[in-house]
């Protein structure tokens, strides 16, 4: 008889272990009932359940092996024995034991039953015999086997001397499994823990299995009753027991399969067993007993499956194309896939990653293929995939769709990706990257997970985690970049303040100043000699100077008219210039406001069309130049007059009427004798003279005169220092702003990573086992960097002198302040300048100057609009684990967070593939973090991974394991042998491979004493 054997492992199955026959005393049916009853059950494996007896048992095997039973009975009867033969059936033994629990009310006790449940492998002859040897009333039950009554009321057995007598004999030794009822009739569920510890945890401890349909009380068993500590629990009954349960059904009119009510009404509950079935597949639940047991209508992954079928792969066909030339055979398969976890194992160069590679072409991976560790260009796809090409593959997927893709076929970008795919050199090259910063590709494959973790609504349509970054913080970016602008004409101005603010300056005004009144003495000194007028002069020629002096008053009188209108139409054209340019300047700002209006208007009309909205519904713009343009043209016409006025060229100008009349003076003064010509010349000298003392001493107006010095000076002793403080002031309002549009935009990345924290502060996995955290702040990282690089030289003398001594003093200097708040980000900037004004190093405080300690060809401003503009502070929603920065890991760590993203925090339900993720990771770190997180995941979406660890594969509890190996002198043909981990043949390679042979791990085993 072939072995049968369940390629795609272990799957959702009905169990039914308490099924009585008629060989029980007070069975309802014969056995022909039986036979049809356990035929037409609802159920894959039942276990054929009789008081001290497997009668029945060997009956329904008789009846299954007699070559003539299939021409007995009618037909209903014959389809029923067709049909059982595909069902698993096990001996089961149903015994009431002598050992009494006292109860803690009084001294009456109950007796309970328990089963034994048999390898079907065993000879029910032995089990016979061993039951017949059993003392009943004072001895053997012998002859009296056949009677069911008798087993059923007279038989009972002392539970702790049966298990020792089954585990001491070879012939029974891990062939049997102990089965105590705890809820059922004759069970234990009025046993207190606390009051009745010594005999009812005994027996728990003991029992392999126990049987309740009771959610809490099968909680109870797994340690999950969190009234208890695991030290109670372990002291109680040792590990954690799996709870079962069957109908137990008397009656063939029953409904085998389905578990009862307090009524013993069939329910549509039923006990469900995720293995092979098989005896070795049940030994499976006693060290999986939460994950191969489910008690109800149906196991929630079949549900996932049932109506998530187009996402789970559940055929693979490896064949060669038609018309293929190769002569080697390397692949003509066809492999049930497993809808849970499988695990692939081999050798090297077995044909394990091979398998992967060709999974992920089969689900349009779009991973780049540089990355395959097979069907990449040096290797199976060589020579433009000329071996390749002669091969397909085509997935079925459970819903039925399938398509065929050569395996020379790339990943189509633009199609649908329906596997995530990871291979193991990508893995290594994300995880070992050097400096795995904000763009590094390892934060890149984080960032995509959390963005797959955002609801699609919240996603706005957008594709990336950046591009939704930007469309959310996009008008914040647009402030802080208007704020940065009036920030820098802000500095512009503070700084040509500052800089009078200085000594030098003050000095520099004080020597002007002495100047000046040097030059106004030097004046002084100038000053013309009087000449008096002649009086001598007879009556004829005093007339005659007269006349001639009276046209020279007149002519000076409108020399000085001209000069006076000289100076006034100077003034007005630079008046009128000045306000030309500003109402050139207002136009242009008019006309950015309009184009400004006009942006906002093409930006925002698909979001106001979405909202059925119109922009002039909610903001109207008029913009009239007009009155601007009339001014404008009125001012420019009368700086035109004044520039005429002013030209010397012109005939009319008051420079051509000034030299006219010059001429004019000069030939009037021609006409004097001579003491009068001295006399008028004098005039004239004192005239200019007093023109030029006037000059010199100038106003307030005229910064370069004398006056103007002194105001200067006043204003700097009196009013420069308000209006700088002013001007800081404004300062740190506009930077404020920036401050806190940039903790907006980190506010903005909270909400959009809410989903994902949420997950990891109610995930106890990740938040206990990894200690996973979001951190939402504000943090500097290139301070430092582009303050040293690109402003401060370290090696002029100053606080920040020296590079190492430099950035020593910065960072010690940054520590003082939290740049999360306003205030300290703006007492940091002040705390940088106050470090280049003078010399921390020294006691005195010697002071520096900043403009000593910048770089060539950087000035004043562009430092301040540095350090006020906060560029270099960066809104982040950073993950932590265990308390340090992405940055910090070490390549398995960065490995174990992002295998976890991959699939606990990835919503996607896609299947992934992941090619021997163990590569960076150490055994405990697999153990304690990734196995619980792939356990977990595997309840919603299909897992392969490739792996040489047997604690992916065992420990997970993979449900298939594909074992894969290359017949080189078959044609490099490639065999992938498939199956449970309870399979003989699979178990077998997984000692061979993942343990290096049985010897070797017995020899591990035994020198491991800690």
């Amino acid at each position: 008889m072939t072995e049968r054997t369940w390629p795609r492992g272990a799957e959702w199955r009905k169990w039914d272990l308490h099924v009585h026959s008629p060989a029980s005393h007070g069975f309802k049916g014969d056995f022909p009932g039986f036979i049809i009853q356990l035929g037409n059950a609802d159920c894959n494996v039942i276990g054929i359940n009789d008081y001290f007896s497997v009668a029945g048992y060997r009956e329904v095997l008789r009846r299954l092996q007699n070559p003539a039973g299939d021409t007995e009975g009618n037909q209903g009867y014959r389809d029923a024995l067709e049909k059982l033969r595909a069902k698993t059936l096990l001996p089961v033994v149903e015994c009431r034991m002598t050992n009494v629990l006292m109860n803690k009310h009084g001294k009456t006790g109950q007796r309970l039953n328990f089963h034994l449940i048999f390898d079907p492998a065993l000879d029910p002859d032995d089990i016979e015999t061993f039951l017949k040897n059993q003392q009943a009333a004072g001895s053997s039950i012998g002859s009296r086997y056949a009677d069911s009554q008798f087993l059923l009321n007279s038989v009972q057995v002392d539970f702790n001397d049966i298990l020792k007598k089954l585990r001491t004999d070879g012939s029974f030794r891990d062939r049997f499994l102990v089965w105590l009822p705890y809820d059922e009739y004759g069970g234990i569920d009025n046993i207190d823990p606390k009051t009745d510890t010594l005999l009812k945890l005994h027996l728990i401890r003991d029992a392999d299995i126990l049987g309740s349909a009771n959610r809490g009380q099968a909680d109870f068993f797994l340690w999950k009753d969190e009234q208890y500590s695991e030290d109670d629990y372990r002291e109680w009954f040792g590990n954690r027991k799996p709870c079962i349960k069957g109908s137990d059904s008397h009656n063939v009119n029953d409904e085998i399969g389905k578990l009862k009510d307090h009524a013993s009404q069939p329910t549509d509950r039923h006990c469900w067993i995720k293995a092979d079935p098989t005896f070795a597949g049940l030994r499976q639940i006693i060290t999986e007993p939460e994950d191969r047991v489910y008690i109800g209508r149906v196991p929630p992954k079949l549900e996932e499956v049932r109506t998530n079928a187009t996402r789970y792969i559940d055929q693979l066909h490896i064949r060669k194309a038609d018309g293929a030339d190769t002569a080697d055979k390397w692949f003509d398969c066809e492999l049930p896939l497993n809808p849970d976890m499988v695990a692939i194992i081999g050798k090297k160069g077995s044909g394990k990653s091979a398998l992967a590679d060709i999974m992920a072409i089969a689900g349009n991976t779009h991973c780049d293929t540089e990355f395959f560790s097979f069907l990449n260009k040096q290797r199976f796809c060589e020579r433009s995939g000329r071996l390749a090409k002669q091969f397909t593959v085509r997935p079925v997927w459970t819903d039925g769709s399938e398509t065929t893709l050569s395996l020379n076929a790339r990943p189509d970008l633009n199609g649908v990706e329906r596997v995530r795919y990871i291979p193991q050199t990508y893995l290594e090259k994300v995880c070992t990257e050097t400096e795995p910063g904000q763009q590094s590709a390892f934060q890149a494959e984080l960032r995509k997970v959390i963005f797959a973790h955002i609801g699609e609504a919240e996603k706005l349509g957008r594709e990336t985690l950046d591009d939704l970054i930007a469309y959310k913080t996009e008008e914040l970016e647009g402030q802080i970049a208007t704020a940065r602008t009036e920030i820098g004409k802000i500095n512009a101005e503070l700084v040509r303040l500052e800089e009078r603010a200085t000594p030098g300056y003050t000095a520099q005004l004080a020597a002007l100043l002495q100047q000046k009144e040097q030059e106004l003495r030097a004046h002084a000194a100038t000053e013309p000699t009087k000449v008096e007028q002649p009086n001598n002069a007879s009556p004829q020629e005093q007339a005659a100077y007269d006349e001639v002096a009276a046209q020279l008053a007149a002519e000076r009188m409108t020399l000085d008219g001209i000069e006076k209108s000289a100076a006034d139409t100077r003034e007005q054209q630079r008046d009128l210039t000045e306000k030309i340019a500003v109402a050139r300047k207002l136009e242009g700002r008019l006309d950015n406001f309009r184009s400004e209006y006009d942006r906002l208007q093409r930006e925002t009309a698909p979001d106001l069309q979405k909202l059925g909205l119109k922009l002039g519904a909610l903001v109207t713009v008029s913009v009239d130049k007009g009155p601007v343009e009339k001014a404008r043209a009125a001012l420019q016409g009368a700086k035109d007059a004044a520039d005429a006025s002013l030209d010397e060229h012109q005939a009319a100008s008051l420079p051509a009427q000034k030299a006219a009349c010059l001429e004019r003076i000069r030939g009037l003064q021609a006409q004097l004798d001579a003491p009068n010509k001295r006399f008028q010349e004098f005039n004239e000298a004192l005239r200019a003279w007093t023109e030029r003392k006037a000059e010199i001493e100038g106003d307030d107006a005229k910064p370069a005169s004398l006056n103007g010095y002194k105001a200067q000076i006043a204003y700097l002793r009196d009013g420069l220092a308000a209006d700088i403080q002013a001007l800081r002031t404004q300062r740190e309002t506009v930077a404020k702003g920036i401050h806190r549009n940039i903790a907006a935009i980190r506010d903005a990345y909270k909400e959009l990573f809410a989903p994902v924290q949420d997950l990891i502060t109610s995930s106890v996995i990740i938040k206990e086992g990894f200690k996973l955290t979001f951190e939402s702040s504000i943090i500097e990282r290139t301070l430092q960097a582009r303050l040293f690089d690109s402003f401060i030289s370290q090696g002029n003398a100053g606080s920040f002198y020296g590079k190492e001594k430099g950035a020593a003093a910065l960072e010690e200097l940054r520590a003082e302040f939290d740049v999360n708040v306003e205030t300290d980000a703006i007492a940091l900037a002040e705390r940088i300048v106050a470090y280049l004004e003078v010399d921390m190093r020294t006691a005195q405080k010697t002071p520096t100057g900043i403009a000593t300690q910048l770089r060539k060809s950087v000035d004043i401003k562009s430092l301040y609009d540095f350090l006020w503009g906060f560029s270099y502070l960066e809104p982040e929603y950073s993950l932590k684990l265990d308390g340090k920065d992405l940055s910090h890991l070490s390549p398995g760590e960065r490995g174990t967070l992002l295998l976890v993203f991959y699939l606990l925090v990835d919503k996607s339900n896609k299947p992934i593939i992941v090619d021997q993720p163990e590569e960076n990771l150490d055994s405990e770190t697999v153990y304690r973090l990734l196995i619980p997180v792939i356990k977990e995941v595997k309840k919603r979406r299909q897992i392969i991974m490739v792996t040489h660890s047997p604690n992916i594969a065992v420990v997970c509890d993979a449900e298939q394991i594909i074992h894969a190996r290359i017949d080189r002198a078959d044609g490099n043909s490639v065999i992938y042998t498939m199956g449970a981990i309870e399979s003989p043949a699979l178990n077998r390679y997984l000692v061979d491979v993942l343990e290096g042979t049985r010897p070797a791990f017995e020899n591990r085993e035994a020198k491991y004493f800690a």
